[in-house]
């Protein structure tokens, strides 16, 4: 920090009270660093902020996630994405690994920003996660218009039956790509190649929805926990919608009531949500893994499918001995947990200034 200071990398050291920079003593990092010219702040441990700023805060996070995102769907829309994807291995002829972030770091698939903006590393790896998550899903249908685009007669609009079983599809997916294939038959006439073709052939790179996948991430990006009744989240939100460095993101924390119909549940772990804005604000989507009980499958005739709370003439179940993994939405409510009722979800934001380190 010194060397930065001395180089004039940033002007003002943030320290947050009762941190571990200001149990080191401000007085003697004040002492240090005013020798270049730099001045030490000590701030709180946080402020309310309203609502309004929580989202505009979050849609500055969406736009640069979003933005980056359609920068690199639409870099890597070409024939060897999905070869590379089919393949399944990196440069090295290593396994591609299930993470998305890490696979594509592996490959070298990064996303641009603007010039001059910063983007925590973090924030990077969520982009990339879901960029490779919309890869991932498209490389099947890659595959399978190759494959029936090889078998498609022009002249009758058919789908001549495959020869292997690997060439099979589901019948409702095949009849998508027929029609596909149809349309793009009457728009370009005989200028259309015969034989395979890609899906980069057939269509644009995909338009995703403005979201923010946090379970990409770490600890240095956003953490959840869990107190009596409801969601505390802690996540780095930009402080402009062109942050410059790493003291333009700061930490906002949010609180958000689990719903009743969820209390006394067998809730073993509550996941980091996705980030999404709609018409009412910020909506956490979250995901928990509950304990179900094990029931004896060979001692009933007929199965019955049960969605929603058990019934009270129900006796109660067997000790739990399995697990299984769901999600729920959370509304940003307009109002304080007091005010709402019950079952009405809130969220009650406040922000908690964090030590700006300086980049590099």
């Amino acid at each position: 920090m010194l060397d930065d200071a001395a180089t004039g990398r940033f002007a003002v050291v943030p320290v947050v009270a009762r941190s571990v920079g200001a149990g080191f003593g401000v007085a003697w990092i004040e002492r240090e660093v005013s020798v270049v010219g730099v001045r030490v702040e000590t701030v709180g441990e946080g402020e309310p902020i309203g609502l309004d700023d929580v989202d505009t805060r979050v849609r500055w996070l969406l736009d640069l996630i979003s933005g980056a995102e359609a920068q690199m769907l639409s870099r890597l829309w070409q024939p060897a994405t999905f070869d590379v994807l089919a393949a399944g291995v990196d440069r090295q002829g290593r396994k591609l690994a299930t993470q998305g972030h890490v696979a594509a770091a592996r490959l070298g698939w990064t996303p641009h920003y603007p010039d001059g903006v910063y983007v925590p590393s973090r924030v990077t790896r969520v982009v990339t996660a879901q960029v490779m998550a919309s890869l991932r899903t498209l490389a099947f249908r890659d595959t399978a218009i190759a494959s029936l685009s090889e078998r498609f007669d022009p002249a009758t609009g058919r789908i001549a039956p495959p020869t292997a079983a690997a060439d099979w599809m589901p019948p409702g997916f095949a009849r998508g790509v027929r029609r596909q294939l149809i349309a793009r038959a009457r728009r370009d006439g005989d200028a259309v190649p015969s034989g395979r073709l890609r899906i980069t052939d057939m269509q644009a790179p995909p338009q995703t929805s403005a979201m923010a996948r946090l379970s990409a991430a770490d600890r240095q990006l956003a953490q959840l926990t869990v107190a009596e009744r409801e969601l505390v989240l802690t996540v780095k939100l930009p402080t402009t919608p062109a942050p410059t460095g790493r003291a333009q993101w700061r930490s906002v924390r949010l609180t958000a009531a689990i719903p009743a119909h969820l209390h006394g549940r067998a809730i073993t772990d509550w996941h980091l949500p996705t980030l999404v804005l709609d018409k009412k604000g910020l909506l956490l989507r979250c995901a928990a893994t509950e304990l179900v009980p094990s029931g004896d499958l060979g001692s009933a005739t007929v199965a019955v499918g049960w969605i929603g709370p058990r019934p009270r003439s129900v006796p109660p179940p067997s000790p739990p001995t399995a697990r299984r993994g769901w999600s729920r939405t959370f509304g940003v409510s307009r109002t304080t947990t007091a005010a709402s009722g019950p079952n009405s979800p809130a969220c009650r934001p406040k922000a908690s200034c964090c030590t700006a380190r300086p980049p590099g």
